[in-house]
């Protein structure tokens, strides 16, 4: 669990900028046109201007319904302040989020909760239930702003009407409130059906470029225009009782310094999209992905856990005793990461094709088989690329999950052509939830299980994987 203080020095947003991973991050503009309604949450009045002012106007120009949820009043902001009671201090902030919201999107309607402050985690239900509320609302294109893009942009909304986009603090960003509003959120739109975006705050405090805890896979950008980013900043500059001294007493001092809020200075917003709703397409799509997983890889790093480790190892003895012949003649292994797995199959097949999309992946598994002469590794963006060879084994193993339903169905359209007659396909993945990308593991051989062509022959579950073994459903049986 995170622990910090506001009054840390916390991480310089030079660190920050400095970041090659963070400049690589996939843009998110174009997609706001799925949606007609935006449901902002946010926990304290300041979030959604530091964290999402550059959407709001962004939505607020594309014709959104725009709702903002606001779950506390931010009484708690200074709790030591003799000059400001929790009341006058919650009237002062209320009318502040009203400028700021008057500048970002005058059009967007204000709910206040008045969840007591610090103690979101007490009234996760009641959030929740509110945000399903707005997201079951119709959108009300009357009380929107006119959209950019004319009649032909309204037509599109109406193609789509009822898609929510709800925008909520990051589940993770360390602060109680921030956490439990997000947790509120995340259930409302897995319930409702809805499209959730998270956004971090405290993230940019307390973490680190190189930390383990920073969400690099499932991190969105939003460029900004240089009009948008001149409003979000006259918005925060609203909010004068978290960036100024309410007093020269103690109690009083600054809550935000201005280090924190150089955060939310850059030319972009970060937004987490947990779900991998809102991944890039096409070619853009696939250089993101690889560049995603060369950073892992990079410099011969085992990035998923060491390869002695008794459950790697015990999965990997288990996936090749699942395999039904005694020896195959060629295999195709998708996404081999660094070919410790390669190494295992290799002792049953007498020739093993390894690719996977990472360059430098495929360095390391090619350093590590290079004494196996029956082993080929190569790079490829598989299903945009594909072996021309007939395989009597292919390997799916801790990769359907990063592969959205259209492009795993292709992916499986492409083996089953490539598999010969008695063919086996084997399949293990991890089961639990898969941060930033479309599928979990269950969700992948649920898949593969309902699609008519394969047959199971055998399948092994616990805890943390599934394992099973597919062969060519002949007559239909």
């Amino acid at each position: 669990m995170v622990t910090f203080s506001h009054l840390d020095d916390g991480t310089a947003e030079r660190l920050w900028r400095g970041s090659e991973r963070l400049g690589a991050t996939p843009e998110l503009s174009l997609y706001l046109r799925r949606f007609s309604k935006l449901v902002l949450v946010s926990a304290h009045p300041d979030d959604e201007t530091l964290a999402a002012a550059g959407l709001l106007q962004r939505a607020a120009r594309h014709g959104l319904t725009i709702q903002l949820l606001l779950a506390t009043d931010g009484e708690a902001s200074h709790p030591e302040s003799s000059t400001h009671t929790p009341g006058q201090l919650a009237a002062v902030r209320g009318a502040e989020l009203d400028h700021a919201m008057g500048m970002l999107a005058p059009a967007a309607k204000i709910r206040r909760l008045g969840i007591p402050d610090g103690r979101i985690a007490d009234s996760r239900e009641l959030l929740k239930q509110a945000i399903l509320a707005e997201c079951a609302a119709a959108p009300d294109p009357a009380g929107a702003d006119a959209p950019e893009t004319g009649a032909e942009h309204e037509a599109e909304r109406a193609a789509e009407h009822g898609q929510t986009l709800i925008v909520a603090p990051w589940r993770a960003d360390g602060h109680t409130d921030h956490d439990a509003a997000g947790e509120a959120a995340a259930a409302a739109a897995a319930e409702s059906g809805s499209t959730l975006l998270e956004y971090p705050v405290w993230l940019w405090h307390w973490g680190t470029p190189d930390s383990s805890r920073v969400p690099w896979s499932s991190m969105r950008r939003l460029t900004l225009a240089a009009a948008d980013m001149a409003g979000k900043e006259r918005a925060i500059t609203c909010h004068y009782s978290q960036n100024s001294p309410l007093s020269d007493l103690p109690g009083d001092e600054t809550l935000l310094c201005a280090e924190m809020i150089s955060h939310f200075r850059r030319p972009y917003e970060i937004f987490i999209d947990a779900a991998g709703s809102m991944l890039p397409d096409g070619d853009e799509r696939v250089q993101w992905a690889q560049a995603q997983f060369d950073a892992v890889h990079q410099d011969l790093a085992e990035p998923w856990s060491a390869p002695e480790a008794w459950y790697e190892e015990r999965k990997r003895l288990l996936t090749v005793a699942a395999l039904p012949a005694r020896e195959y003649v060629s295999a195709l292994e998708i996404g081999c990461s660094t070919g410790v797995l390669t190494r295992d199959l290799a002792q049953r097949c007498r020739r093993i094709l390894a690719v996977d999309l990472s360059t430098e992946a495929v360095k390391t598994a090619a350093r590590r088989n290079a004494d196996l002469p029956g082993v080929k590794t190569m790079q490829l963006a598989v299903p945009g690329q594909w072996p021309q060879d007939s395989f009597d084994l292919i390997a799916l193993s801790e990769v359907g999950y990063y592969l959205d339903r259209g492009t795993l169905l292709k992916t499986l359209d492409l083996m089953l052509g490539s598999l010969a007659p008695g063919g086996t396909v084997v399949a293990c993945h991890w089961r639990h939830q898969i941060t930033g990308w479309p599928l979990d593991g269950d969700a992948v051989h649920d898949f593969l299980r309902s699609d008519g062509r394969l047959k199971s022959q055998g399948i092994y579950t616990e805890e943390d994987f599934i394992l099973e073994v597919f062969t060519v459903a002949q007559d239909g049986r």
